[in-house]
């Protein structure tokens, strides 16, 4: 399997200090990040799952950014995302995250033992509580000749309590994982009605001529990736809508969808949108444990937590 690689992409069409941190392959637990710098600050779209890539990603920050108030915005509780929050503030700052994200984020890092190992987590700590504020609407970050719109996502989505950073000039959309590209989605944890809900959401309020997705390459133009995703959790529903058998269901999305990585994940996403349609309460163990069974078992992630130098692109 190969290792992880971070590329520091600047933006096509966004105005200087608008950054994209695509990690790929998209992979369990490899997720992007990104930030927007101005004079005065800086905002972080997500930390990383351990202590090492938290480091490297802030390294990468400061050499651009510089030694400014730092604000991380959590665009939802999964560890990929906060794990190392605590890592990034220990010099200082703040952190947003969505009201219904905030306890969980507090808490600080999620390994989940029963579905990855891993032997390279680092040391990893829970930010400090009073850290941690709530979002709830619309908030703007004035950076200093830059702004970053902090907006959370109406309903229950991806998960409970999703945010997403907007900057304005440039049209640029940071999505967290409202938007995937290349690798099946995760939907155990929120509800497929809801996502398309958001979606629509997004390209109405938002319109973005760039979306920086959770997992996979930056789209250009954005919506490119909103009718992508949509067209996969629309069928979800309809697969659904009579059928049960969520084994014979999920191997017809890993041939609708072939170039996808961790096909495992439709089996889950089945599960989900069945109950959400026909007015049924997922045991969302359950549903995991049937991602794992078919994965193969729990998932190793020290192979791809290994990594590569970054290779900047200019």
């Amino acid at each position: 399997m190969p290792a992880v690689r971070s590329n520091i992409v600047p933006l096509r069409h966004a105005r200087p200090g608008v950054v994209a941190y695509v990690k790929s392959p998209a992979e369990w637990f490899v997720g992007n990040s990104g930030w927007i710098q101005g004079t005065d600050g800086v905002a972080l779209i997500d930390t990383c799952g351990t202590e090492q890539a938290t480091l490297e990603l802030l390294r990468d920050v400061r050499k651009y950014a510089g030694d400014v108030e730092l604000t991380v915005v959590i665009t939802h509780a999964h560890g990929e995302r906060h794990n190392g929050l605590g890592v990034a503030l220990r010099g200082g700052g703040t952190a947003l995250a969505a009201r219904d994200s905030v306890e969980l984020v507090k808490a600080g890092p999620q390994t989940y033992g029963n579905v990855f190992t891993c032997t390279r987590w680092g040391v990893l700590e829970p930010p400090e509580p009073d850290a941690v504020r709530p979002v709830t609407g619309w908030q703007r970050l004035d950076l200093g000749g830059a702004a970053a719109d902090v907006v959370a996502v109406p309903g229950v989505a991806h998960t409970a309590g999703d945010l997403v950073v907007h900057e304005p000039r440039s049209g640029t959309l940071f999505t967290g994982d409202l938007v995937f590209i290349g690798s099946t989605p995760m939907a155990v944890h929120g509800s497929i009605p809801g996502w398309l809900d958001a979606l629509g959401w997004l390209q109405d309020t938002f319109r973005p001529r760039t979306v920086v997705p959770g997992h996979g390459p930056v789209a250009t133009p954005g919506h490119t990736a909103f009718h992508a995703m949509r067209v996969y959790l629309e069928w979800l529903l309809e697969a659904t809508a009579r059928q049960s058998d969520f084994t014979k269901l999920a191997k017809q999305a890993s041939l609708r969808w072939p170039g996808w990585r961790n096909p495992e994940r439709h089996v889950g996403n089945l599960m989900r949108a069945y109950a959400d349609q026909h007015g049924r309460k997922l045991d969302v163990d359950l549903a995991i444990d049937a991602v794992l069974a078919a994965a193969g078992g729990r998932i190793d992630l020290d192979y791809l937590l290994d990594g590569e130098p970054v290779r900047r692109i200019s």
